[in-house]
């Protein structure tokens, strides 16, 4: 019982863990940053395709579009969406979000649930795996 009990806090230490690593690789806190912040209407200036291949060799295009705004103290911003493909043009209006104190940091991206609840949806499961882990290591010995 005490080696499951163990294995428990370690397995959840980890599932916290990665959550974390998790959250910061989906660029988790600044994306919910410009959520919480402003929105601001902006204009696609330019878009750049980038080829590449796939493991097994297909050619794929990845467009980035850059996109300019004005922040609601009058500072003209441009940025390169990366975080969400959009299929927009030279000249179409998407919304972006921004935080103030970082109006750079701005993404097109739409808050949805799972972005925004990433680390804490990943540490959920995490823990209920390391639960029923637990228990099964608990029931053998």
């Amino acid at each position: 019982m005490v080696i499951a009990a163990v294995y428990f806090v370690l397995a959840v230490a980890g599932a916290v863990n990665f959550a974390r690593i998790v959250d910061r690789q989906s660029q988790g806190p600044r994306l919910r940053a410009a959520w919480a912040g402003r929105s601001a209407e902006a204009r696609c200036t330019a878009v750049r395709t980038e080829e590449t291949v796939d493991v097994e060799g297909v050619p794929i295009t990845h467009s980035q579009p850059t996109l300019s705004f004005r922040t609601a103290d009058g500072r003209a911003i441009s940025f390169e969406e990366r975080q969400r493909p959009l299929d927009v043009s030279v000249g179409d209006i998407v919304t972006v979000y921004y935080a103030e104190d970082a109006p750079e940091d701005a993404t097109a991206r739409t808050p949805s649930f799972g972005a925004r609840r990433v680390r804490e949806l990943t540490a959920g499961l995490g823990c209920v795996l390391a639960l029923v882990s637990a228990g099964a290591l608990a029931a053998l010995l």
